[in-house]
């Protein structure tokens, strides 16, 4: 409030008082409440002989002087308080805005002093030596600690990956002694930087991960009945809906599991060591297109709440996704494995895409749920293949997909149609006990080794138009629906239908090999492989 709406109201004020402890209060019974002072007399009247002589006056708005003075004094008595309660709300008014400016300014004092930690720790981290880096990253830490502002703390995060952002080759020999730096040349008449020591490079960027997994890490609470007593938080360093923007960063030994972090891109980072990603939640957007993973990758229990992108991915160690849960579309399209990969038990709730994808050794997928459509179209797998009770409630694609070793779909559903047209069995594969509810397309596959069929289900149409090798095909106990309207059916010149005992038909292999020779051996069950 300024010093002359200061003045002005204590003028007003003073002016009240006067008027009231003046003639305001007699105006107020005149004109207000229409009373007056009694004077002692009636009105004069002109006199009638049948008229008593004049009295004193009895008129109810006419007070005593006594009674005259009481409502004076009460009058008076009500505007001084009213006068008072006003002046007690000017200076309820001009205490809080006071209050307010002082607030104002203290958190203006208080940015200051953020502002100014901020960018003392951001011009640390450009200094050649290791200390002063790491002091920086420390100093970042503690500032968005003890401000929770997510809009301060996003920005330390940010601060963060772009300095993981920035080029760096790891050592080939990290345990070896640490080569002299050298100054870089100089550009534009302008001193370079000397170089930073990558042995001593590499414990700053250990750092700078850790700090980015210290505050994404969280803990489920544990459940606390009514009479227990509440335990610490244990997430109190927790940051929550932090994005990370690590596209192109070299990472070493990264361990982000057990975290719960927003949209996350590693678009062509470079992982180095093992990476670790269990039982992670991704918020929003994951995206790892183009990135190569040196050693294992593990992703166990992780949930991908939106969009998985791993298209043009290599993996040269162990690619671990057991049980884990995409609940959004999910691409591998292109993607190499050189090692296992494991999705033993991972659902995948939307569109999954394997296009393309090369399955270097084992390809693990055991028990795994496909919601969606399930998209392998083309991939090579040239290990142990194994979708053993997998459930695929869409379309399930695998045509023109070539599978060299042992492929075992044992037990698996197909609720939607299942494509493999054109497909290649090189070695032994495994159909035995799986149920086809939807179309069965297996137009122009290539079996060269055995084929398990004993136990299948057909429902629908089973078209093996082209389809050879399935001369040795094994189709004890195969059960085939009552062929509806509609329903279309071809089979191999060496399957022969026979009618079956509860109304369903059967199939019987025919030929020179019909019942010649013993089987080939079933495949050792695909466990887990190594890590």
């Amino acid at each position: 409030m300024k010093p002359v709406s200061i003045v002005v109201l204590v003028l007003g004020l003073l002016s009240v008082a006067v008027l009231v402890l003046g003639p305001g209060a007699v105006w107020v019974l005149e004109n207000v409440d229409g009373v007056t002072q009694d004077d002692g007399f009636a009105p004069a009247i002109a006199p009638s002989p049948t008229m008593p002589p004049a009295t004193p006056s009895a008129d109810p708005n006419e007070l005593a002087a006594k009674d005259w003075a009481s409502a004076v004094a009460g009058v008076r008595g009500n505007m001084l308080a009213i006068a008072t309660g006003l002046a007690a709300l000017v200076a309820v008014l001009y205490t809080a805005r006071n209050a307010n400016t002082a607030r104002r300014t203290f958190q203006l004092g208080e940015r200051g002093h953020v502002t100014d930690r901020y960018g003392k720790a951001v011009e640390q981290l450009g200094s050649t030596q290791a200390p002063v880096r790491l002091g920086g990253l420390y100093a970042l830490d503690q500032l968005g600690q003890d401000n929770p502002s997510a809009a301060l703390r996003q920005t330390i995060v940010d601060v963060i990956c772009a300095y993981l952002r920035m080029p760096y080759t790891p050592p080939p020999d990290e345990a070896g002694p640490a080569a002299p730096a050298e100054p870089r040349i100089a550009d534009g008449g302008v001193s370079a930087p000397l170089g930073r020591d990558p042995h001593e490079e590499r414990q700053v960027r250990l750092t700078a991960q850790r700090i980015l997994t210290a505050h994404l890490r969280y803990l489920d609470p544990p459940a606390r009945r009514w009479w227990q007593p509440r335990s610490a938080d244990l997430n109190a360093r927790h940051w929550a809906g932090i994005r990370l923007d690590l596209t192109g960063a070299t990472l070493l030994d990264f361990d982000l599991s057990v975290c719960r972090v927003g949209d996350a891109a590693f678009g062509r980072a470079a992982f180095h060591g093992d990476a670790r990603f269990g039982e992670t939640t991704f918020t929003g957007d994951a995206g790892f297109g183009g990135t190569t993973f040196t050693r294992g990758a593990r992703f166990e229990g992780a949930t991908f709440t939106r969009g998985a992108g791993f298209g043009g991915t290599t993996f040269t160690g162990y690619a671990a996704f057991r049980e884990a849960a995409f609940h959004g579309d999910a691409s591998f399209a292109k993607v190499t494995f050189t090692s296992h990969a494991e999705f033993f038990g991972a659902t995948f709730t939307h569109l999954v895409a394997f296009e393309g994808a090369t399955f270097t050794r084992g390809a693990g997928f055991a028990k795994a749920t496909f919601t969606g459509n399930a998209g392998f179209e083309g991939a090579a797998f040239s290990g142990y293949a194994w979708f053993a009770e997998a459930i695929f409630t869409s379309h399930a694609g695998f045509a023109e997909a070539t599978f060299t070793g042992k492929v075992g779909f044992g037990e698996a559903t197909f609720t939607g149609n299942a494509g493999f047209g054109e497909a290649t069995f090189t070695g032994g594969v495994w159909f035995n006990r799986a149920t086809f509810n939807g179309n069965a397309e297996f137009d122009g596959a290539a079996f060269s080794g055995y084929a398990w069929f004993d136990g299948t289900t057909f429902n629908g149409n089973a078209e093996f138009d082209g389809a050879t090798g399935l001369e040795v095909a094994v189709l004890g106990g195969v059960r085939v629906a009552p062929a509806a309207a509609g329903v279309r059916r071809v089979w191999p010149p060496t399957w022969q239908v026979e009618a079956g005992t509860d109304g369903w038909q059967t199939l019987r292999l025919v030929g020179p090999q019909a019942g010649g020779g013993a089987a080939e051996p079933g495949p050792e069950p695909a466990g887990e492989a190594e890590g």
